[in-house]
């Protein structure tokens, strides 16, 4: 089963720094930019008839700025800011912003970026999941070639997002299922915390936290700030998580 590219969009009015994207992007085999946009507005209306999988954003654009950009559009796939400005990076990352680049950033910190972003995922473990044979208890099967394969609860650390699939991580592998994050949801058992509208981890797996962040051993996962509450509740005193 063959994986289509990631599909993203630039937005930034600057000629020198949407030439330096498109030369870095040329060098990522599996993202294709599909359009540049110099202005938010424009590209607000490509987004309502188009769907794309990542959005290079920059800060300050005419019409209306990225942090409004970010605050007014709802459903957005994930967003890498591009900006000269340092001081919009808290409130970027409360409206779940998956990296903030500042310019100007070299091709490595870009290319840090954007795996965070999407790893090219493999096509031979792009798993498709079968609803009718989910379990509600420990475990849940996947079609893996006209094969069932078993999925054990207990070894999945987290689950990431991205738009029409979910990326499960496991303690041997990363599964990929074409299924909603809320679907996914509903399947796994009541062991998983939702943190992020990208993110359901493992809380079995959790081995530290902050007011941002969770971590799963050295993996940071964002809180999404509409989830800072249910994670908080999530929590005891102690540090430990609610069963």
């Amino acid at each position: 089963m063959n994986m289509s590219k990631i599909q993203c969009i630039i937005i930034e009015d600057e000629k020198p720094a949407q030439e330096i994207l498109q030369s870095f992007l040329g060098r990522v085999e599996w993202i294709e930019l599909k359009e540049i946009f110099d202005d938010g507005l424009t590209a607000m209306d490509y987004l309502s008839k188009n769907d794309v999988d990542l959005i290079f954003l920059d800060i300050q654009i005419p019409t209306i700025t990225g942090i409004e950009f970010l605050k007014v559009m709802k459903d957005l796939p994930q967003v890498i800011i591009t900006t000269a400005y340092s001081q919009y990076a808290i409130e970027a990352f409360e409206l779940d912003v998956r990296d903030y680049l500042i310019k100007p950033f070299s091709f490595s910190r870009f290319l840090k970026a954007v795996n965070r972003v999407a790893m090219r995922p493999d096509a031979r473990q792009v798993y498709q999941m079968s609803p009718a044979e989910s379990s509600k208890g420990s475990f849940a099967f996947f079609n893996v070639n006209k094969n069932m394969v078993k999925v054990m609860f207990n070894e999945v650390l987290y689950v990431e997002s991205m738009r029409e699939y979910v990326y499960i991580h496991t303690l041997k592998e990363k599964v990929i299922t074409k299924i909603g994050i809320g679907e996914m949801e509903k399947i796994l058992n009541h062991g998983f915390l939702r943190i992020h509208r990208s993110f359901l981890v493992n809380k079995d797996k959790i081995t530290s936290y902050n007011a941002e962040e969770i971590f799963v051993e050295k993996i940071s996962l964002p809180i999404g700030p509409n989830y800072k509450k249910l994670v908080e509740a999530a929590f005891e005193s102690t540090g430990r998580i609610n069963g």
